[in-house]
């Protein structure tokens, strides 16, 4: 009896004395555990950088209709330069790949046509400041009688003629691309120009993606010396299988991609007609705004087309959505902070998508910048990991 009474004192002993303290490192570990995935950011600096927000909220997804095309020259931004005369090149100043000015001089030829042409004008001018000379004094003389009134009307008549001949020799050299300020220069001092030099110029700024002058080499006037292109616009052919002409038509939004560039958005503008015969494929064309020639022709592109709205219970900007430990996410914001929210994906559309999880309506989310966001949240991560 007296010893199963001390067995059971023992164990109370036992059972009273304090339990061992923690080791630190699984301390360590319980603390890391507890690190809060957000970010942190006044007011100001959400504004500073750039970041939208916006409210969780029905909206409407375009489905999509995928296509492929390519990038083409804009016609009316394409300039095939011809001389207007014929004539042997002399000087050439652009070569392929320089940027051309309207009003540039491209080359520089000595012509035999514009020669004559020039020659013909100054005979012209010559006979009529003689047949004007003529009328003069024949009117002087037909008014006090010394001459007939035909021999007046004669010499009348040729001052007409010698008018005519000259304007036509002024409109001749017009359609040869002389100015009609260098006309009459070439009328006061014709001793200061050169008759045969005709100046080739550019008709419109752009790019000279073709040259065919090269110095000693006679040029034709009904060849194309340069080809210039503007770059600032070009079109987008996309190729519209028969089975989707239905789907297609004029004013639908696209958003076009290309490997390695920025896509662009644009709308189609025209659909063409009649399919092409070995292909039973149509066009559809886009126009783009190219400002910083990325967009080259010849491209190959793909292309989402938005073909018809549908509903969605919450529908967000694609850029919304980023990746975050191998789910994709949605940075949510509560005050200060910003967290990301995983997400599930629905339908997705041309620059939009469905959530049909994780994001509540009425919640704020980070509409535009959450690329930002999760740099942010990255470099919290490596500061976490190097303390520790």
């Amino acid at each position: 009896m007296r010893t199963a009474l001390s067995i059971l004192w023992l164990a109370g002993l036992l059972l009273a004395l304090p339990a061992p303290a923690e080791e630190p490192h699984e301390a360590g570990h319980e603390h890391e555990h507890e690190h809060e995935e957000a970010v942190h950011l006044t007011p100001e600096v959400v504004k500073e950088f750039g970041i939208e927000l916006a409210r969780a909220a029905p909206g409407e997804i375009l489905e999509t209709l995928h296509l492929t095309g390519e990038v083409t020259f804009a016609p009316d931004r394409l300039y095939h330069v011809v001389p207007q005369v014929a004539g042997i090149v002399r000087q050439v100043f652009k070569e392929v790949g320089d940027r051309a000015e309207a009003g540039d001089i491209l080359a520089v030829l000595s012509s035999r046509e514009l020669a004559e042409a020039r020659a013909a004008l100054l005979i012209a001018k010559s006979r009529l400041d003689l047949a004007n000379a003529n009328l003069t004094r024949e009117r002087q003389l037909y008014r006090k009688g010394i001459t007939s009134k035909r021999e007046f009307l004669k010499t009348q008549q040729e001052q007409i003629a010698a008018a005519v001949e000259l304007d036509a020799a002024r409109h001749r050299l017009l359609a040869l691309g002389m100015t009609a300020a260098e006309i009459e220069a070439l009328l006061r001092d014709h001793k200061a120009v050169d008759l045969s030099r005709y100046r080739l110029r550019a008709p419109s700024g752009g790019r000279v993606i073709e040259k065919h002058a090269t110095l000693g080499e006679f040029l034709r006037s009904d060849r194309s010396a340069f080809v210039l292109a503007d770059l600032s616009r070009v079109w987008v052919l996309l190729t519209v299988y028969q089975k989707d002409l239905a789907r297609i038509r004029p004013g639908q939004a696209v958003r076009v991609e290309a490997g390695g560039i920025p896509a662009a958005e644009g709308v189609i503008d025209y659909v063409s007609p009649v399919l092409e015969e070995r292909t039973r494929t149509a066009q559809a064309r886009v126009v783009l705004d190219n400002p910083d020639r990325r967009w080259r022709p010849g491209m190959f592109v793909s292309a989402e087309v938005g073909i018809a709205a549908q509903k969605g219970r919450i529908v967000v900007p694609a850029e919304a959505l980023t990746e975050w430990e191998g789910r994709t996410v949605v940075f949510v914001q509560e005050d200060d902070r910003f967290e990301p929210r995983p997400v599930q994906v629905g339908r997705r559309g041309l620059r939009r998508v469905e959530i049909v999880a994780g994001l509540r309506p009425g919640e704020v989310y980070v509409r535009r910048g959450a690329f930002l966001l999760k740099a942010e949240l990255g470099k919290g991560e490596m500061d976490t990991g190097h303390h520790h």
